[in-house]
């Protein structure tokens, strides 16, 4: 973890912005508005991720089967 310092000003208006947009953290603020900046959709970073079940076993070879077409 790091530690960067900002003006008081600079702080207000980020802490504002983290209220506003309900992140749970700067950390997830900041890396926010990198990606959008960057045009990084979020589905390149698993923004599924625990939000949805698991494939079964049956399920995966249900999927790759179809791609020996």
């Amino acid at each position: 973890m790091k530690t960067i310092a900002l003006k008081e000003k600079t702080f207000e208006l980020i802490k504002d912005l983290k209220n506003k947009s309900r992140k749970n953290s700067f950390d997830e603020l900041v890396m926010d508005l990198i990606l959008k900046e960057k045009g990084i959709k979020d589905s390149m970073f698993g923004s599924l991720k625990n939000k949805t079940k698991g494939f079964t076993s049956k399920e995966r070879k249900e999927i790759w089967r179809d791609r020996d077409i």
